[in-house]
């Protein structure tokens, strides 16, 4: 993956994360869309560290793009379930009320166990150490190298 669609991605994050709290800071209460743009803002910007990461360890590939735009997805539907109003008498899921659970798990859990899959997988495989005699590399030739 390449930086440059990673560090638009934080930057229109960050700016409509800012747009979100300024709105809030000029009304003196927060509007009806400033907690919205907090939710894009920060799905935007989580999404974007991980394309930024992916670019810098050198990981490329369509599965991993498409993993990166799910957890987008993820992030925003997560957030836009705990934005919307609650109905009266919610069902639990999972031993929490529905709104929590799915905050808790989609932008929590899941991410945590899917995204280290992901990435071990795509990057590419290396015999790790150059060594003969199997002892940990370092430079410098102290120790008797």
């Amino acid at each position: 993956m390449r930086a440059g669609p990673g560090v638009a991605l934080l930057t229109a994050g960050a700016a409509t994360t800012g747009i979100g709290y300024a709105g809030t800071i000029l009304a003196g209460s927060a509007p009806d869309w400033a907690p919205w743009a907090l939710a894009l803002g920060t799905s935007m910007a989580s999404v974007a560290m991980f394309v930024l990461g992916a670019a810098r360890g050198g990981i490329h590939g369509r599965a991993v793009g498409a993993i990166l735009i799910l957890l987008g997805v993820l992030l925003l539907a997560a957030f836009a379930c705990a934005l919307t109003p609650a109905p009266a008498g919610e069902p639990q899921l999972l031993g929490l009320p529905r709104r929590l659970a799915v905050v808790f798990y989609g932008v929590g859990f899941i991410p945590l166990l899917v995204l280290p899959v992901v990435f071990a997988r795509s990057m590419p495989r290396s015999g790790g150490n150059d060594r003969s005699d199997g002892g940990p590399r370092h430079g410098g030739g102290a120790e008797g190298e």
